[in-house]
């Protein structure tokens, strides 16, 4: 089932007026290319006989960076108030189950280890999962890390600093609080990891390629600054 209409594009001001007070790392478009490449893979996954509330995923892909950890104030109120609050208006059944999907979709509470039963089979969870990764490895993850990059005010490539391979759950939060960490490092930190983190079989079809792109990018980043060319 898809979503209805009115409800939809209602559902898309609301994560416009959101992430308009984001980078453009974490933008609207960012959020359809998501929704969007999660409908795919709920496409292709249905082919293989696999039973998904379409309906659900896209919710979810839409509302998924809304209450951003990285982007959160004190005192504002969270991805799950803000996203309930607006469904409860339409009386919206599984208003819960898509406030739960966007609480744990970021690779944040993945490096956290919340490993219960219900992270480890809802299949809805992990297609937006995937989408997500998907949108932040590539072409567009290289500009996207970029764009976050010059936002944070971060260097693009610092050659003395060493990345942390391995990156735990408290070294990611010290980090994100600090704001250290060059481009490059986050390459080596976090997006060269999400290749071997993708959960459908679709996701994984695609990830190769754009995770190829990736080290092929940062290699090329080190050659030019050695003049090793």
């Amino acid at each position: 089932m898809s979503l209805d209409p009115t409800f939809r594009k209602e559902a898309e001001e609301l994560v416009k007026e959101q992430m308009a007070a984001y980078d453009p790392s974490h933008d609207w478009l960012h959020v359809d290319r998501v929704r969007r490449q999660a409908l795919k893979i709920a496409k292709e996954e249905s082919s293989q006989g696999k039973s998904i509330d379409v309906e659900l995923v896209e919710l979810a892909a839409l509302f998924h960076d809304i209450g951003d950890a990285k982007f959160q104030k004190e005192g504002q109120p969270s991805g799950r108030e803000i996203v309930m609050g607006f469904l409860s208006k339409y009386k919206y059944e599984k208003a819960d189950l898509v406030a739960r999907i966007v609480e744990n979709v970021s690779f944040r509470k993945e490096l956290a280890g919340n490993k219960d039963e219900w992270t480890q089979s809802c299949i809805e969870l992990h297609i937006v999962q995937d989408a997500d990764k998907l949108d932040a490895i590539g072409a567009f993850g290289i500009m996207r890390c970029a764009a976050y990059s010059g936002y944070k005010n971060r260097p693009l490539y610092d050659p003395a600093e060493k990345a942390q391979l391995d990156m735990t759950y408290e070294q990611y939060q010290a980090q994100t609080k600090a704001n250290t960490g060059c481009a490059i490092s986050h390459f080596h930190e976090k997006l060269f990891r999400l290749k071997d983190m993708m959960k459908t079989p679709s996701a994984i079809k695609m990830v190769e390629k754009r995770h190829d792109l990736m080290v092929e990018f940062v290699k090329r980043i080190e050659e030019e600054y050695s003049m090793d060319e």
